[in-house]
């Protein structure tokens, strides 16, 4: 299975690079990847044209399954309601056909409206159980916007999820194998009692942290083993994650 995953669009902010957004579009569509993950804050503020702008550019990826995440900014200025309007529901799970056999993707909105930081919620427990409790026929993957844990060189840890503990015991029981995330706009890989959590940088903007450039995921899923690469926009692979 291969998966491009990105996040932190930001359509709509004055550091908003198109030339990189519509690299690594390029790129993604050359990958032939069984699924496109856009983990979230694809706006700016949360404005309908900011969306309409978005979807514009994701139209143009070619890819079967595309799966959007919303972000903490997509939920700024009632933005929920545009992101319903332009990337369907907020919260789904799919069944996606790949070599290793069906891969099972569940997307949940951990968003706040106006809020940076996020959670999961006790009423989301019970769906994450229905959904992956018993899936033996592929990969186990959750799509998340804000990060469980903590990422280096972020700085202060001030707004990650709320329930991040009880979500991460979650995962572990039900043998999750990845977590997808983005939100602190720098790369970084966790693998913790056998849940490997993945985030992504931000893609296209300028809003980078210390020397860390805008970037996306590669990540290739097989029987035996998960490697993911981190691509920079234009450049081609930057580095690797057994």
């Amino acid at each position: 299975m291969r998966i491009v995953q990105m996040s932190d669009v930001h359509v709509g902010s004055g550091l908003f690079r198109q030339d990189l957004l519509e690299a690594t579009i390029e790129e993604s569509n050359a990958l032939e990847p069984d699924l496109v993950a856009i983990v979230g804050d694809l706006t700016m503020e949360g404005y309908r044209w900011e969306f309409e702008e978005a979807r514009q550019y994701f139209d143009q990826l070619e890819c079967p399954n595309i799966i959007y995440a919303m972000g903490n900014h997509d939920a700024k200025n009632v933005g929920y309601r545009h992101f319903e309007e332009f990337f369907d529901i907020r919260e789904m799970s799919a069944e996606i056909p790949v070599p290793e056999g069906v891969a099972k993707v569940v997307v949940l909105d951990s968003t706040k409206p106006d809020l940076d930081e996020g959670e999961v919620g006790r009423e989301h427990y019970s769906w994450l159980d229905s959904e992956f409790r018993g899936w033996d026929s592929g990969p186990k993957i959750l799509m998340i916007h804000h990060h469980i844990l903590a990422v280096p060189g972020t700085g202060r840890d001030v707004n990650n999820l709320r329930d991040a503990g009880d979500v991460m015991a979650i995962l572990r029981e039900l043998k999750v194998d990845m977590v997808l995330s983005g939100h602190r706009h720098v790369p970084y890989v966790w693998s913790i009692s056998g849940v490997r959590i993945v985030h992504s940088g931000t893609v296209s903007t300028m809003r980078v942290r210390g020397t860390m450039p805008p970037s996306y995921n590669v990540i290739e899923i097989d029987d035996e083993s998960v490697q993911i690469t981190l691509h920079q926009p234009g450049k081609g692979e930057k580095g690797r994650e057994p």
